[in-house]
């Protein structure tokens, strides 16, 4: 079952920032893209991830990736095996029919509309967010702006059999919400 998440929002959103000038590029909140690899601390990171992960960064004028990744393996026994963080930002800009935080949550309602995964609605992420637990993780869309932040965490074990098994359900929300906080809370930064 999908969910359709912001269908009406958009419009209602458009009809009053067109209204009060919202479409004009200059009532933006961001001109441009923030340094994308920087929204997650590094202590952070080491903490949730692994303290040996990588990092890499895509970015171009209105797009941009990063990726942290920690993979163990030399070690033997039960153990987090991976554990990956992805961010893909998207900067929306203000035209005449549109205003750049209604491009972002177009996007948002798109993206989830178009996922196989349930999305739903959570509080105290940016300016709209939603939520959806995946097999092998979490993944959230968040609004900022005129920013699309979509993240997505992922992980997977080796049990005591020696078996390859996703992330427990419980500590792959509890550490992707961190994630998300830390994202919504330095982007909103000035």
């Amino acid at each position: 079952m999908r969910l359709r998440v912001v269908a009406a929002l958009p419009g209602l959103l458009l009809a009053t920032g067109c209204a009060a000038g919202g479409s004009a590029p200059e009532h933006d909140r961001f001109t441009e893209l923030p340094q994308v690899c920087d929204l997650i601390p590094p202590e952070t990171a080491s903490r949730l991830i692994g303290t040996q992960y990588k990092t890499d960064t895509i970015a171009v004028e209105t797009g941009g990736y990063c990726s942290w990744t920690h993979r163990d393996l030399e070690s033997e026994g039960t153990r987090p095996l991976e554990r990956k963080l992805s961010l893909h930002v998207n900067l929306h800009r203000s035209n005449r029919a549109i205003s750049g935080a209604d491009g972002a949550l177009g996007e948002l309602d798109r993206l989830s509309a178009d996922s196989p995964n349930h999305f739903e609605r959570v509080l105290g992420f940016g300016e709209y967010a939603v939520r959806s637990d995946t097999s092998n993780g979490v993944d959230y869309i968040i609004v900022v702006g005129n920013l699309n932040l979509k993240m997505a965490f992922t992980g997977r074990d080796i049990d005591a059999a020696g078996n390859t098994t996703p992330i427990p359900r419980e500590q792959a929300v509890e550490q992707a919400e961190v994630f998300a906080r830390e994202i919504a809370a330095n982007t909103a930064k000035p």
